[in-house]
């Protein structure tokens, strides 16, 4: 699994040359991309010629967070809220053996251009869950047959084996669902 800094930060570093990360001696083994490997969800960066100072947060200080991202298939939906069309969160999952594990679901990363393409989903219906046991939310999901892939950006694993904050980030039509895996870190 790649590792990936939020663009801003790293826009933010690279206008910043005097930049450094944590402890000086860890600066020349410090790479952003291997912050993540490890369980780590990111660092600490601060301008050199900023002093420390305890308890006060400045503007030569950055916090960089790592992202994962992981392929994982759209079992179902919640009701929309509020002022969002069509649906409220995508149900995900990924294949474990001969069954479906649930993953979380995503609500965030939807442009309304791209929650329009989402109607691809009504003729997917389904009258049970994928899922030998129950998850959260089942009672207010609307299931699908897995066959779409989405591809999600997320923070980490929880304990429960779900994504920790997931975003989507768009459909993958080039994947099957029954190959859909969780994936391992590389580690670089």
């Amino acid at each position: 699994m790649e590792i990936f800094v939020a663009e801003a930060a790293r826009r933010k570093l690279q206008r910043s040359f005097d930049w450094v990360t944590l402890p000086r001696r860890q600066c020349k083994s410090t790479n952003l991309a291997k912050v993540g490997v490890g369980g780590r969800t990111g660092l600490t960066a601060k301008r050199t010629m900023s002093p420390y100072r305890s308890g006060e947060r400045s503007a030569d200080w950055l916090k960089i967070k790592t992202t994962r991202r992981q392929e994982a298939v759209i079992v179902g939906f919640t009701a929309p809220r509020r002022s969002r069309p069509y649906f409220g969160a995508l149900a995900l999952a990924v294949r474990d053996g001969r069954s479906w594990r649930h993953v979380g679901h995503v609500g965030t990363g939807f442009s309304h251009a791209v929650l329009n393409e989402f109607d691809k989903l009504l003729p997917l219906r389904a009258d049970a869950s994928p899922f030998e046991e129950r998850v959260k939310d089942e009672a207010a999901t609307t299931w699908v047959r897995p066959r779409l892939v989405a591809e999600v950006k997320f923070i980490e694993w929880t304990e429960a084996g779900e994504m920790r904050h997931p975003e989507y980030l768009g459909l993958r039509e080039d994947k099957r669902a029954e190959d859909v895996t969780e994936e391992t870190e590389r580690r670089r």
